[in-house]
């Protein structure tokens, strides 16, 4: 059995700890052996070693994005129609650019009529490569326009059995957890994002049928009232949370019960920022509506101590798959260090999903999903976002994706069966 060593790198592993520089990151099949100094390292006699040599690069763990919507298209008005094949094929070019940029997990959080568990199935097949996906299927919410403009995406359900049975059609089909739309949206034609949809009561129908099963609800919530209801009925974490700002206790409460605070600012920022053409000017005045209000509420939120987690809403207007790392540079633009953002895109990510025991960290018996980048993130945050600096991306111990250069110094049997390049 051969052993991988990479050598001689700076391991920053995601829990927030100081950089370990001449570190040494240890792998034997899909999992970590050792991830620490050089010197504490020592081979096993018997034991046969691949080793790369990483002076001058940087080992992180591979991101998590909690937020994407893998079937959407990223286009200008941001609806989802079309036929399911295209959707499919789209899901997967979407994957393979998600993969290649570093980010290794995603959470979807509304996919398209189920088609995302038959991607999921073909990328734990060995098809496909794609990132790990934690999926809610559709989205649960009140009678609402959103479900024609999004087709497929929406599992309307009124009153508290009915949320109860969509819930439990969610988790039949495989789903990993529950999205609930707590507020109105700023992407749904005639919703005001600001106002509350469910009530406290039906988000908790949700809450008790994902507990049944040790899963958790992710809170779609603009305003403060539907933040207060979703987590007051027991969310997990709360998507977006524009306007939390208004209400010092919640974010106390979030704080104390280790509620995420998912903030998706890429979203607003691809659709305000540039000559964007196509936008509706709904979609416009809405989200020049609500920016700064979420920028000032994950800057107050970090402050009072609630955990952030990364989360980009990819694929709304012009949030294109595979620039998921932007989400750090404009979470580090509202004040969160540059470390934080990089534990917010691991750890803490790995956390919100519930799957901390696994990934989100470099550590002994953890899954070995890792990158190899060039530049250091600590001191420029948005080189993460940059693809060349993306030099290898690995999933469990294999080579998942990695820049268009010589493969000199990677045993073909560490290369996965399904891979992508990333010129």
């Amino acid at each position: 059995m051969t052993i991988t060593k990479f050598t001689h790198a700076t391991i920053i592993d995601g829990t927030g700890n100081k950089p370990i520089e001449n570190g040494i990151v240890v792998i034997e099949d899909e999992k970590i052996m050792f991830a620490g100094k050089f010197e504490d390292w020592k081979d096993a006699e018997g034991k046969t070693y691949q080793e790369m040599d990483l002076t001058g690069k940087y080992i992180l763990p591979g991101l998590i994005d909690c937020h994407v919507h893998i079937a959407a298209e990223c286009l200008p008005d941001s609806t989802m129609t079309g036929p399911w094949g295209w959707t499919s094929l789209i899901m997967l070019k979407h994957a393979q650019n998600t993969l290649a940029a570093g980010v290794t997990t995603i959470r979807d959080v509304g996919g398209r009529h189920h088609l995302e568990f038959s991607l999921r199935k073909a990328m734990e097949a060995g098809l496909f490569a794609a990132p790990r996906m934690s999926l809610a299927g559709k989205l649960l919410a009140i009678t609402s326009t959103g479900s024609e403009w999004y087709d497929g995406m929406y599992r309307e359900a009124d009153g508290v059995d009915e949320v109860r049975k969509a819930a439990r059609e969610q988790l039949r089909a495989g789903a990993d957890l529950i999205k609930v739309l707590a507020t109105g949206a700023v992407l749904a034609p005639g919703e005001k994002p600001g106002a509350a949809q469910f009530e406290m009561e039906e988000i908790r129908a949700a809450v008790v049928e994902a507990r049944k099963v040790g899963k958790i609800v992710a809170a779609h919530a603009h305003g403060i009232e539907g933040i207060r209801n979703a987590v007051e009925a027991g969310a997990k974490t709360i998507e977006h949370g524009t306007y939390l700002n208004q209400d010092p206790k919640v974010m106390e409460r979030m704080a104390k019960e280790n509620i995420y605070l998912v903030p998706t600012l890429k979203a607003g920022v691809d659709i305000i920022e540039g000559n964007k053409h196509g936008i509706p000017d709904w979609i416009m005045e809405k989200t020049k509506a609500t920016q700064e209000d979420a920028l000032l509420s994950l800057r107050k939120a970090y402050e009072m101590g609630v955990p952030i987690a990364m989360g980009t809403d990819a694929a709304t207007p012009y949030n294109f798959h595979g620039e998921n790392a932007l989400e750090l540079y404009h979470m580090a633009q509202a004040g969160l260090s540059n470390m934080d953002c990089i534990v917010a895109s691991t750890k803490n990510a790995a956390k919100a999903l519930g799957w901390e025991h696994k990934l989100g960290t470099l550590e002994k018996g953890k899954l070995a999903d890792l990158i190899i980048i060039a530049k250091n993130p600590l001191e420029d945050i948005k080189s993460l976002a940059d693809r060349k600096n993306i030099e290898y991306v690995m999933q469990g111990g294999k080579f998942v994706a990695r820049q268009f250069v010589s493969d000199a110094g990677i045993p073909e049997e560490l290369m996965a069966g399904a891979w992508v390049c990333c010129s």
